[in-house]
């Protein structure tokens, strides 16, 4: 029974460099915070300039690259720690990316050479023979110019394809995000999208992992992976892997339940009559639709928005708000100064109830949270600075879940300064904590201007550092239960997968089920 399995969250795609090299326990220290597991992806390849003063990318092994495998496959054992944090040894495939497009390769066990092959199906030979596996990434690219050739996959070696990552989307053409992001390889065209994949026939699980190089494995907003197994082992984990028992979350960690008949996501069965397609989603925000897709067409859509109201009743209500920290000066303000990132210190607690669970959304190193008290949490985060707009760096967020009454209290301390509301006015409207005094303050040090010598007061606004704490969603809001019963389903071979989106952007793909219909 699926109920008896747990969701794990993990990154297939944080791409470590030989300069990351000297950083890696510190890289998996931060991983195992705020991640299940992490199947790391060593990236074996190198720029350089040539004589005539061309930026090339390496193919092929060094022996720097080697070295380098040496360390990643020995901190991959030394943090495996069982029912905690598991990890599995992996690389981007070096070889003729251009044509064959890019895989990430992961072994079960660490015990496996960097595999310096240059044509994908000799790689694939290989991995039969060492247990390992190839996840296609960013795949609507260009088919033979990074993008994806279907004309090559074997589904036992590619059991899952990464459809979402910080390059954005390959779902398909019309699909939400764009695959423009990475203006060199991009745009998204025909050819290798995930929707072509499917549509041949090929069993593709669908996960979504972050493919940064900044050695923060689980960056939020570009991507991770969900399993469902029994237990935190390589074993369970593995075996969700071959059994395509995974899905894709953009950042936020939306839980996803989806079947057909009893029949869970990843799962191949026959039938002869309608199907029933039911299943559950615990968000971490507003619930915008549910998109049921059948052999790449959506043939249901249910719209959550405005479908739900918050009770004024005098019971306990659940809710989730969102915390966010950021913003601050403009780079100009920045000129006059050193300053690179801004420390945040301070706590947020509920009198009157208590908090159920702590979710980070963070895309930096080292954030720390503190979540020992049942009605009260501590925080230590850091933002970078922001140069024009707000950017995943410059913001970092905690998303809480709480359980009160109405008249239950919040109360936000954050440098010095304190914000107070209650449950029923977070329900009603957004709260913010703007440092305003900080910024006069500074503006008046570092140029001897006072607030009364400014014409125009904007700048002390458009420069503060603020705390935003979103409205508040009832739980009614974030959790749903969906049905659709499919009448007449085509005869033959078919795939349904089920696209879920928040109303802040953040999206889950599950993995499809097929159904043979006789």
């Amino acid at each position: 029974m699926i109920e008896d399995y747990k969701v794990f969250l993990g990154d297939l795609h944080c791409n470590l460099h030989l300069s990351h090299l000297e950083n890696l326990n510190e890289i998996f220290k931060d991983a195992k915070e705020h991640l299940d597991f992490l199947p790391i992806a060593y990236y074996p390849m190198d720029f350089y300039q040539t004589k005539e003063g061309i930026w090339l990318e390496s193919w092929h092994n060094r022996p720097e690259f080697l070295k380098g495998w040496e360390l990643i496959k020995q901190v991959v054992r030394d943090f495996y720690l069982p029912g905690t944090f598991v990890t599995f040894a992996g690389y981007e495939w070096h070889g003729n990316r251009t044509y064959y497009g890019d895989h990430n390769v992961f072994y079960f066990d660490e015990d496996n050479p960097l595999d310096d092959s240059v044509d994908l199906p000799t790689l694939f030979d290989n991995l039969r023979k060492r247990h390992g596996i190839a996840i296609p990434h960013h795949t609507a690219y260009q088919v033979h110019q990074r993008g994806k050739d279907w004309n090559y996959h074997d589904d036992e070696i590619s059991p899952f394809v990464e459809i979402f990552s910080s390059h954005g989307s390959s779902e398909g053409c019309w699909t939400p995000f764009t695959l423009n992001i990475n203006g060199s390889m991009g745009p998204r065209v025909s050819g290798g999208s995930v929707q072509e994949g499917l549509a041949r026939g090929y069993r593709l699980g669908i996960i979504a992992s972050s493919d940064n190089h900044e050695g923060k494995a689980g960056a939020w907003g570009q991507g991770l992976a969900a399993v469902f197994a029994k237990e935190l082992t390589r074993e369970e984990i593995w075996n969700a892997f071959m059994s395509r028992r995974v899905y894709g979350v953009t950042g936020d960690r939306i839980i996803l339940f989806f079947y057909i008949n009893e029949h869970f996501m990843g799962d191949v069965f026959e039938a002869s009559g309608p199907l029933r397609i039911h299943g559950k989603v615990i968000a971490c925000a507003p619930l915008d639709r549910i998109e049921i897709i059948r052999n790449n067409r959506v043939i249901y859509t249910y719209c959550h928005n405005g479908n739900w109201d918050i009770s004024n009743d005098k019971s306990k209500h659940r809710a989730k708000l969102r915390l966010i920290f950021g913003f601050g000066p403009t780079e100009w303000l920045y000129h006059y100064g050193s300053e690179t990132y801004k420390n945040w210190h301070g706590d947020f607690s509920i009198q009157g109830g208590r908090i159920l669970n702590v979710e980070g959304c963070f895309s930096l190193r080292d954030q720390q949270v503190d979540f020992k008290e049942e009605n009260r949490i501590k925080y230590d985060l850091t933002t970078e600075r922001r140069v024009k707009e707000a950017t995943d760096k410059n913001i970092q967020q905690i998303i809480l879940e709480v359980e009160g009454s109405l008249d239950s209290r919040f109360i936000l301390r954050c440098e010095g300064k304190t914000l107070e509301f209650t449950l029923k006015e977070a329900f009603q409207k957004t709260h913010i904590l703007a440092m305003l005094e900080d910024v006069q303050q500074d503006i008046e040090m570092r140029f001897g201007v006072k607030p009364d010598d400014i014409e125009n007061p904007d700048i002390y606004w458009h420069n503060a550092y603020k705390v935003k704490i979103e409205r508040a969603v009832p739980e009614v809001g974030y959790k749903v239960l969906f049905e659709f019963i499919d009448d007449e389903p085509p005869k033959g071979n078919n795939f349904y997968y089920i696209r879920v989106s928040q109303l802040n952007g953040q999206m889950v793909w599950s993995s499809p089920i097929w159904v043979n219909i006789t």
